[in-house]
């Protein structure tokens, strides 16, 4: 321990001994650049985390709302799941017969035992999806099994004077919107294990 203080004194008298061979502008000079050094560290270590934390805030908020706000709606969405009362096979089934029309005029489904088979041509996949979403839901019909592949849309009106060219023009966007499934969809049935 008496090293390390008699080492610290013989580092301070060095340093004191090079501070008075400064002339007065130069011990300024050397105060000031300590002091921007000191306030740099202090910005750099101590206010700048804290005031980009600050900036970045809100819109971390944001984001921690809208997740919130989704997790309550999946919240909602299993606890009525839970909640839905039980139905019979036969309701389930009508539910099924009478929403099926939703999907085109290729679509329908047949019942065999505990199971039904979805069959479509052409099915837009935004109806698609919402009709499997309710099947689940009202008809409380759970998917087993799936094949489906995309497929074009069958011609709406008279054919393009243009020709087959004409159709493969079709803009990105409007491709999204065109997105068809062919093929089937079995559904477990409520009631059965």
């Amino acid at each position: 321990m008496s090293a390390a203080t008699s080492s610290l004194a013989a580092l301070r008298s060095a340093l004191h001994q090079a501070w008075s061979q400064r002339s007065p502008r130069e011990q300024q000079l050397l105060s000031l650049a300590t002091a921007v050094v000191l306030l740099a560290a202090l910005w750099s270590l101590a206010l700048a985390p804290a005031w980009r934390t600050w900036q970045e805030a809100p819109e971390r908020q944001t984001r921690l709302d809208a997740k919130t706000q989704h997790m309550r709606q999946l919240q909602a969405q299993a606890k009525g799941l839970q909640k839905a009362s039980p139905i019979t096979r036969a309701e389930a089934l009508q539910w099924l017969e009478s929403s099926v029309k939703d999907l085109g005029p290729g679509a329908k489904i047949q019942a065999q035992g505990e199971r039904a088979t979805l069959s479509v041509e052409a099915a837009p996949a935004a109806p698609m999806a919402r009709w499997l979403s309710q099947a689940r839901e009202r008809a409380q019909a759970l998917p087993l099994q799936a094949q489906l592949q995309q497929t074009q849309p069958a011609a709406k009106g008279p054919a393009s004077p243009a020709g087959p060219s004409a159709t493969a023009a079709v803009a990105p966007s409007d491709k999204a919107a065109d997105v068809h499934w062919r093929g089937t969809v079995v559904l477990r049935l409520p009631g059965t294990p």
